[in-house]
């Protein structure tokens, strides 16, 4: 498996743009944010978006009695509403060596397919009038840069993830990713990564479910070829390892079997890791058109919207 060479530009099709424009990122959590967008947060305060109703205590705001409530019940009730909010998301991106794969029937390498659902996800997220940011990262954090809603923030980010490279060096430093991602989005937000997850150890593991039990919105988009799924090949193959490990040559059809086992039990692990720690996690292999995989982690958002 060798190495390719991503592309010098960033080339999201206008069929995914198109594809994805009408989508509506909504988080499955409460985020807290900005007030003064469409994303609702916990707090009640004075807003436009009415909430519920609740019975008149001494001390209340005698502008929100709601009257026309009182002429029908002949009782005092208060109007409350919810506070609505700007949602803050920051978009991590592996660039580690793995990501450089990619086989036969992939659409592309998987950094530029996760770069693509990313982007996708930056326009979406603009079009929204929300605030979007970009980490990258290898075996160091190499570019961080924090949500914001300026008009020239997503050409800004289009430009870093068109610059972006696999990294040559060995290693994924998944741990200091992710306590930098804590750390620069501060208050309660939403983080969304692309990664193949190949380097995730325990550690790193923890540092997903401590950022989720800080009361962020994670979800991952667990990127693989599909050639990582299924292991097709007939003949005898010298497989490269490309984070360092050393070359082996062997026989795939002597390992079919095992590997997939072996992929599955990892592909179980991470579901069940992030099902128990409130992770949203969506398995995206890179011969499926990116739209598609955008629409499904949109639906399965509003489906399971709390």
């Amino acid at each position: 498996m060798n190495r390719s060479t991503p592309p010098t530009s960033l080339a999201i099709d206008a069929q995914t743009l198109n594809a994805v424009a009408t989508l509506t990122i909504q988080v499955r959590r409460v985020v807290e944010g900005i007030q003064g967008g469409t994303h609702i947060s916990p707090h009640f305060g004075a807003s436009v978006e009415f909430a519920e109703h609740k019975k008149y205590t001494p001390g209340d705001d005698l502008r929100d009695i709601d009257w026309r409530a009182l002429a029908r019940t002949d009782r005092y009730f208060v109007k409350q509403h919810q506070r609505e909010v700007v949602l803050r998301c920051l978009l991590v991106l592996d660039c580690s060596a793995s990501m450089s794969y990619r086989g036969e029937r992939a659409r592309a390498t998987k950094l530029n397919y996760a770069r693509v659902l990313l982007g996708a996800m930056a326009h979406i997220l603009v079009r929204q009038g929300d605030a979007a940011g970009l980490l990258t990262f290898a075996d160091r954090i190499i570019d961080f840069f924090p949500p914001k809603r300026r008009p020239d923030h997503l050409p800004a980010i289009m430009s870093r993830l068109a610059g972006v490279r696999t990294a040559v060096s060995s290693g994924t430093r998944f741990t200091e990713a992710i306590s930098r991602a804590a750390d620069g989005i501060g208050r309660r937000a939403m983080v969304v990564m692309a990664s193949d997850l190949w380097g995730a150890d325990r550690d790193a593991e923890l540092a997903l479910t401590r950022l989720a039990a800080r009361g962020h919105d994670v979800a991952i988009f667990h990127v693989l070829d599909p050639d990582e799924l299924d292991l097709p090949f007939e003949q005898p193959v010298m497989f490269h390892g490309l984070e360092g490990e050393p070359s082996v040559e062997a026989d795939p059809t002597m390992l079919r079997a095992d590997y997939r086992k072996e992929v599955r039990a990892v592909q179980d692990h991470w579901r069940h890791l992030c099902g128990k720690s409130g992770i949203d996690l969506h398995t995206a292999i890179s011969n499926a058109p990116p739209e598609f995989v955008l629409a499904n982690f949109a639906a399965s958002r509003h489906t399971h919207q709390r």
